[in-house]
């Protein structure tokens, strides 16, 4: 096999050794030595996730600001309520599909509905996506330090996708339904078809795959984009089993679409897609500022994927510049691409990963261009990005050791330095990558684990949320009103959300509602919003205006102090009614 077809592709000896053989000779000391540093940085950032995860994941209210949406939405579920209404002052949903609340609300039944549950729910799913790049790297017959790249560099996304991995939201289950029905859909088309147990094997795996893509579109809808480019794919090297993997997941997803939308009267779609094509785009962060993050955030990952695609490159420029040749110069050259496009197609796990690479920093970008859209966007990324550039290091000589030394330094650069981002967003990428936009993270640990104060606040405004003094109305954390024995209502989310007409009849609802007396106390995130009125405020009384550190903020996206965009410091306001009003 030619050099170029080696380093394109995984080379036939490495293909029938054991998975995670490297296929050479033992390693020595010079490849040793940065193989040992990543499974240590590796080791380091595993520990250090373990540690942050347990003591984030009881932290009495919202780590991220829409969490009590999400449990609000499963708490229907339990109840038969309808989860894709009509908008109304009771509830809107979120504009996604409904698999995550739906296994909360399932859960829910055994366990305590709670912001834990489903905390714990997405740190499970964040290592079921460890695992699942340690397999689909370790079946591209790569050692175990190339494995560990891949699941360091996806720990090591945690600050840059603005923590995100533990918090109660649907991003972390489908990056782990999305990994491993990918993995598997590859594996099902290299099966091979020498033996009845091996299709049967390969046909197993192409219809759990496309069980599990389908359940990743019903947790978000962002899955569709990959469920097209696997599409693709198979087209490419996994033809045999394709049409199982397609009807598979058209069984998963049409059906209960079509249920979906009859029993909601129509609404699914219109808040799974009809409702997001309303936000406003912002082409700058989708052809500048993204790119500028991922590269701010990973020079030396941005240096290796360059290498690479410029050796690669060279050796394709290479091997056509001897097609033009004439005698034996260029004879064979035609059997020598043939012989590299099979080699590709035995082997296809590179190209399989960088192109599912490309379409995650693809979605990563448009969803990070979306109106209101925050970092968690960038988990798709972070997620394929990892895998390709650990499929993609070269498994031998200096390639390798120049690889893994960069790998390295990254998982270094993101265990120690955190990316600031505001100084981009508000300069542009040319100017904000050099302006006050770094941080040392160990220096600043409050941006990511709650202090002892900070917990004691928000389990003292927790006890005092469920002191049975009636229903509270929190705009900004409509779970606060189900921990004092409420019902629940519309989040500010939600009423954004929708046209304006809705906008307007929704408010109404909110502002018959308080003046009414259903609530006792009311929350706000800054100023009461301007359609309450001062009329609607008259039966309450100012009680108190939380500000600096006495506020009880989340730790994760909006109104945190992550370091990514200026904190949010506007004050907490607490309105109590007045006697007899």
């Amino acid at each position: 096999m030619s050099e170029e077809q080696a380093e394109l592709s995984t080379s036939s000896a490495e293909a029938s050794s054991k998975p995670g053989s490297a296929g050479v000779n033992a390693p020595g000391l010079a490849t040793r030595v940065p193989r040992i540093a990543v499974l240590a940085l590796t080791s380091a950032w595993i520990l250090t996730l373990l540690v942050v995860f347990c003591m984030r994941v009881g932290f009495p209210l919202e780590l991220e600001w829409m969490e009590g949406g999400v449990l609000h939405q499963a708490l229907r579920l339990q109840q038969g309520l309808a989860i894709y209404p009509e908008p109304s002052a009771d509830f809107i949903p979120f504009l996604y599909t409904p698999l995550y609340p739906a296994l909360l609300a399932a859960l829910g039944l055994v366990f305590p509905l709670d912001y834990a549950l489903g905390r714990v729910v997405s740190v499970l799913a964040f290592a079921a996506v460890g695992l699942g790049l340690w397999r689909l790297v370790g079946r591209a017959g790569k050692p175990r330090s190339h494995r560990a790249a891949a699941v360091g560099l996806w720990a090591a996304g945690y600050v840059f996708s603005f923590r995100w991995y533990d918090i109660a939201r649907a991003d972390t289950l489908l990056l782990a339904l999305l990994v491993w029905g990918l993995t598997l859909q590859l594996e099902s088309g290299r099966e091979p078809s020498s033996s009845s147990d091996a299709t049967r094997s390969a046909a197993r795996k192409a219809v759990l795959a496309g069980v599990l893509m389908g359940l990743a579109f019903w947790t978000k809808q962002t899955a569709a984009v990959f469920v097209f480019a696997s599409g693709v794919a198979a087209l490419l090297w996994a033809r045999r089993h394709l049409w199982r993997y397609v009807l598979t997941i058209a069984i998963v997803v049409l059906p209960p679409l079509y249920i979906g939308q009859w029993v909601t009267d129509t609404w699914l779609w219109t808040y799974i897609y009809e409702l997001h094509q309303t936000h406003a785009f912002n082409a700058e962060r989708f052809y500048k500022k993204t790119w500028g993050m991922f590269l701010h955030a990973a020079p030396w990952l941005a240096l290796l994927v360059i290498a690479r695609l410029a050796d690669w490159g060279a050796r394709l420029v290479t091997i056509l510049a001897l097609a033009q040749g004439t005698g034996s110069e260029g004879a064979g050259v035609g059997a020598r691409l043939r012989s590299l496009a099979a080699a590709i197609q035995a082997r296809p796990d590179a190209a399989h990963w960088g192109a599912l690479a490309a379409v995650g920093l693809l979605v990563s970008a448009l969803g990070y261009s979306t109106q209101w859209a925050e970092p968690n966007a960038f988990m798709p990324g972070v997620c394929f990005g990892a895998a390709f550039i650990a499929v993609a290091l070269p498994q031998r000589g200096r390639g390798e050791r120049a690889g893994l030394w960069l790998v390295a330094a990254q998982l270094l650069f993101a265990l120690t330095i955190e990316p600031r981002y505001q100084p981009i967003q508000s300069n542009g990428v040319r100017a904000g990558l050099f302006q006050d936009s770094y941080t040392w993270l160990w220096r600043e640990p409050q941006r990511t684990v709650p202090s002892a104060a900070q917990r004691e606040a928000a389990a003292a405004l927790r006890a005092e949320l469920q002191g049975g003094q009636g229903e509270v109305f929190a705009f900004q954390r409509p779970w606060w009103s189900v921990l004092s024995g409420g019902a629940g209502h519309v989040g500010s989310m939600g009423v954004n959300d929708i046209p304006i007409r809705a906008k307007r009849r929704v408010q109404g609802e909110l502002r018959k509602d308080i003046m009414g007396g259903r609530y006792q106390t009311l929350w706000f995130e800054g100023r009461p919003p301007n359609w309450i009125g001062r009329t609607v405020l008259r039966n309450y009384t100012l009680e108190r205006r939380l500000q600096g550190d006495a506020r009880v903020r989340p730790l994760t996206g909006y109104m945190s102090e992550a370091g990514m965009v200026t904190p949010y410091r506007g004050e907490q306001r607490k309105y109590v009614r007045k006697p007899g009003r």
